[in-house]
């Protein structure tokens, strides 16, 4: 599989977007102090700029996550969420690029190149345990204690 341009391009767009939404949503909550007076205003301010900070962090992780050809899902996510920024068009090509890149990113987390550890497989002991309750092995060919005592 030959590695293109689509998912550096998407990715570095995003978290342009990302980037901005960042800003705006720190601006509007350095700004929601001075809403107060305002009852609709502070609930709209406060709102928005969660959603500004929500939608700014995704679209963050999800462009790095794209100029890395990691998670795909993540990356695109990242791209939709660019698209709620005041730069929306760097969110539409962006999400587009990475909707185009599919097949060049990897779509789970490959595992630690470490081998685990394997636990030794238990051996067997030619010695016979000196304590009679050491192992459990039942003799069906008598009766139990709770028939005799039946």
């Amino acid at each position: 599989m030959e590695k293109t341009w689509k998912p550096i391009a998407g990715g570095v767009l995003a978290i342009v977007a990302g980037s901005t939404n960042l800003l705006v949503g720190l601006g509007m909550l350095l700004a929601f102090p001075a809403a107060m007076p305002f009852r609709f205003a502070f609930m709209a301010v406060g709102a928005l700029g969660a959603l500004f900070l929500g939608t700014g962090t995704v679209a963050l992780i999800g462009g790095i996550s794209a100029v890395n050809r990691k998670r795909w899902g993540l990356s695109l996510a990242g791209g939709i969420c660019a698209i709620l920024s005041p730069a929306a068009l760097l969110g539409i090509l962006s999400t587009v690029f990475i909707a185009l890149s599919k097949d060049e990113m990897q779509t789970s987390v490959p595992s630690s190149p470490e081998p685990a550890m394997e636990l030794a497989p238990p051996q067997a002991t030619t010695q016979e345990p000196t304590d009679p309750g050491f192992g459990c092995h039942p003799d069906f060919s008598e009766p139990s204690e709770a028939e005799r005592n039946a």
